[in-house]
């Protein structure tokens, strides 16, 4: 009787276990429609993301490391004076090898080379002219690109992904309605992942100065607004007939 009962339990167990997969099969076999919802918000940035690359090249490791070391140094003496927000500088990519070259199509060793990349933000977009005149002066760093963003993007990303399932809402409202149906409750939410980034803006490649050079200190910049774009993709059911 004892094994009667555990195999009965076990057997309840598994139905339990099964349950929603079978009721989930039901849904997807029911009328239903499918839809895309996109949705967009425009926000004025109110952050710049800066990357800088420094890059060394000598003859020798040990010389190389030593002229790193000072452009590196000089670099963040630099940025510290600067008064950026608490924490935002910091040193990654930190590298140095042989620098092999191609020559009459034989590979070369030409040296020795060391790089470092060094990021930072801004929250005063003002301190833009005074960054970019100043960071152009300093040895061996390059400006790779400098980013919009918005300190407030998750809460702005959260409104938008409402906004875009309210989207896909209405699209299924149409769509059952030009065939004199309505929607029932949705059975399938899920975020699609967008293939741009959806938001931060490289301005770095589109920026000009007047009167020729950084020394004419005149750099134009207009932070415009940036997108903040979600998608979602929804499935409701399809109801006729007051079904």
């Amino acid at each position: 009787m004892k094994k009667t009962s555990i195999n009965k339990a076990i057997l309840l167990a598994i139905a339990g276990l099964l349950w929603p997969m079978a009721s989930g099969a039901v849904d997807v076999a029911s009328p239903h429609v499918t839809v895309y919802g996109t949705a967009t918000t425009e926000v004025t940035p109110d952050l710049m993301n800066w990357r800088l690359k420094i890059r060394n090249q000598e003859a020798g490791l040990e010389k190389v490391a030593q002229d790193h070391s000072a452009s590196v140094k000089a670099a963040l003496d630099y940025l510290n004076q600067q008064k950026l927000p608490m924490g935002s500088i910091q040193t990654s990519g930190m590298e140095f090898g042989e620098n092999w070259v191609y020559k009459n199509r034989t590979k070369v060793k030409e040296g020795y080379l060391a790089s470092t990349d060094i990021s930072f933000k801004i929250i005063d977009l003002k301190k833009y002219k005074g960054l970019w005149i100043g960071i152009s002066s300093l040895p061996n760093v390059s400006l790779p690109g400098v980013y919009y963003n918005h300190s407030k993007r998750i809460e702005h990303r959260n409104e938008t992904r409402k906004k875009a399932l309210l989207a896909a809402k209405k699209k299924a409202e149409a769509l059952t309605l030009a065939l004199g149906s309505k929607i029932g409750k949705p059975f399938f939410i899920e975020e699609e992942l967008l293939r741009y980034s959806v938001i931060g803006v490289n301005i770095s490649n589109s920026i000009t100065t007047e009167q020729g050079g950084a020394g004419g200190g005149n750099t134009p910049f207009a932070p415009g607004q940036i997108p903040i774009t979600m998608q979602v993709k929804a499935s409701f059911l399809s109801l006729t007939d007051g079904k």
